[in-house]
């Protein structure tokens, strides 16, 4: 199952390349990327801007693409990424997982369960649903001809699958945000099965 990692915004609320925050030891992009690998994702395509340098430090057997114009939208860099997994596998991909580097409260395990849906599907807690994704080929073509400033939600439809996951919300965007997922580290480690948390 490919991915796209979402790691191409300018960070201008928070000050500094959210990818590159360190959390609990680990930078986001990593933490992200590892889950995305444990729950059986490959190739794992990393958009990015001009954090390049230091996510292919941090990430060398990642695809990481260049997403020139970060301002344009999500829709945007995860156009760059589809295409760069069409490039690396030759064809279209039946399903793509997207997970944006700033919503990083899920593990591993709820991305497999939302795998063995099928369909478009997104973890839904308390009847609001959030991030990561995944989507069937139909939504893939629309995301393709979609404008690129156009909201992924106005493109796709997503199941909802039940999770319990409180802090599946939780958009590192700010000094705050980041103060929050600090707090309840101990937390998610207590509803991680694997006993990481971020």
């Amino acid at each position: 199952m490919p991915a796209v990692l979402l790691a191409a915004g300018l960070s201008r609320r928070l000050g500094r390349p959210k990818a590159l925050v360190k959390v609990n030891g680990s930078e986001l992009v990593v933490w992200v990327y590892n889950r995305l690998i444990q729950a059986g994702c490959f190739p794992v395509v990393v958009t990015n801007d001009d954090t390049l340098a230091s996510i292919n430090r941090l990430l060398p057997s990642a695809h990481v693409v260049v997403n020139p114009e970060p301002d344009a939208g999500r829709t945007k860099s995860l156009q760059i990424g589809i295409r760069a997994i069409q490039r690396l596998l030759d064809r279209t991909p039946k399903r793509v997982v997207m997970a944006p580097v700033d919503r990083p409260a899920w593990n591993a395990p709820l991305l497999r369960d939302l795998l063995a849906c099928d369909g478009n599907v997104a973890p839904s807690h308390q009847n609001r649903k959030g991030h990561p994704v995944v989507m069937d080929a139909a939504a893939i073509q629309a995301v393709m001809e979609a404008e690129p400033d156009r909201p992924l939600r106005d493109v796709v439809a997503f199941n909802p699958l039940p999770v319990l996951a409180p802090h599946l919300h939780l958009n590192i965007d700010t000094e705050d945000d980041l103060a929050t997922l600090e707090s309840f580290l101990g937390e998610l480690q207590d509803c991680f099965p694997e006993g990481e948390g971020i």
